[in-house]
């Protein structure tokens, strides 16, 4: 049950990501509505249009915890921020970092199936958001909801929808896009500092993912600066910065081109590309990657 929460908490935690970054106004033009006020993070429709393209390229962190997992490595608690810390992080914008950090540890408690800790993981989560004034849909009702629908696929999208809907008028009210941003940087973040702990101990798999990050970060990067000048932001956006030049030197080796028929008899050509990066430059980016999240976690 308690790793069904925590399932839970997450597709919430990922269903607010996207809305957080899509959500438009889509009430009748007809009718007159109050002027609103601008706010210095409010984007037009064209912008959150191409922040949704950037944002579903970023892989979740759910997503690394499973590949670690897979590859018959054991759970280590230490590895992960401490969740007796959650009432010491202050601000908006440190918990919204922490927010993704803590969701991407979340993950990977629930994924390593270890009830205790995902149980801590989820409420140091559902707190923050609750500091935030962004828990509305994390209800008692939805969480059995989900529970009792954890096989049919489609009842549990119907279910998220329905909680999209649900935080569309607050959202759309407050207009927190910087929000969204902060919280997948944090995710991301956090996933990249665990599977570089694991990369070092010479897993390729991992390792080539964590090389491959250097496409996700690019867009990471894509999907901070359409924040412009956000205050916000600007640090994290800085941090990243630093990261994507110590994966520079991570480079693509295309092979061989190759030609097949395929099943209409046309000729199909293709290469094959390989990411490449060598210890050096691993050293360079786990290195950097637990100096800033450090810095994010740091009390």
């Amino acid at each position: 049950m308690l790793r069904k929460n925590a399932l839970g908490f997450l597709l919430l935690l990922m269903g607010m990501n996207i809305l957080l970054i899509s959500c438009q106004d889509g009430s009748d033009p007809k009718k007159t509505q109050p002027p609103v006020e601008a706010k210095p993070d409010s984007l037009s429709a064209a912008q959150l249009n191409e922040l949704k393209k950037i944002f579903f390229s970023i892989p979740s962190p759910a997503e690394m915890a499973t590949l670690i997992q897979e590859k018959g490595f054991q759970y280590d608690q230490n590895q992960l921020v401490p969740t007796a810390n959650v009432d010491k992080y202050a601000g908006e914008t440190r918990q919204a970092i922490m927010l993704g950090i803590y969701g991407a540890d979340l993950s990977y408690t629930s994924i390593f199936s270890q009830k205790q800790s995902t149980t801590e993981y989820f409420a140091a989560s559902q707190k923050l958001a609750r500091q935030m004034q962004i828990d509305g849909i994390i209800t008692p009702e939805l969480i059995e909801r989900l529970e009792k629908n954890q096989n049919d696929r489609e009842a549990m999208l119907n279910i998220v929808s329905e909680a999209y809907a649900d935080m569309n008028d607050y959202l759309k009210e407050k207009q927190r896009y910087e929000i969204s941003a902060l919280v997948v940087a944090g995710g991301w973040l956090e996933a990249l500092y665990l599977s570089t702990l694991y990369a070092n101990d010479g897993t390729q798999e991992i390792r080539q993912r964590v090389a491959e990050q250097k496409y996700s970060l690019n867009n990471l990067l894509t999907y901070l600066d359409k924040f412009g000048d956000n205050s916000s932001i600007k640090e994290m956006k800085a941090d990243l910065t630093r990261l994507k030049e110590a994966y520079s030197p991570v480079e693509e080796n295309k092979g061989k081109t190759t030609t097949a028929k395929d099943q209409s008899g046309a000729m199909v050509i293709g290469t094959t590309t390989k990411i490449v990066m060598d210890d050096a430059t691993l050293v360079a980016i786990t290195t950097l990657t637990k100096e800033i999240r450090t810095k994010y976690t740091a009390l």
